[in-house]
């Protein structure tokens, strides 16, 4: 979990250098995720939106975001 952590962070520090947005969305535990300006998605709506390996998307957990 921790490696994963790192490489997170990673992204997020290589995605702010640039003029870029970006987004951070929290898993829910239940198949959605919470967007920054408090969308609730289903993952499957998330994933049309951002499909993987979008730049400037953020994905944690609610315990990431405690760290």
């Amino acid at each position: 979990m921790r490696r994963e952590l790192e490489r997170r962070l990673r992204r997020l520090e290589l995605a702010s250098s640039g003029p870029a947005k970006i987004e951070i969305w929290v898993t829910q535990g239940d198949g959605t995720l919470r967007g920054p300006n408090g969308e609730h998605l289903a993952e499957e709506a998330f994933l049309r939106l951002h499909p993987p390996g979008s730049s400037g998307v953020i994905i944690i957990t609610p315990a990431d975001a405690e760290l």
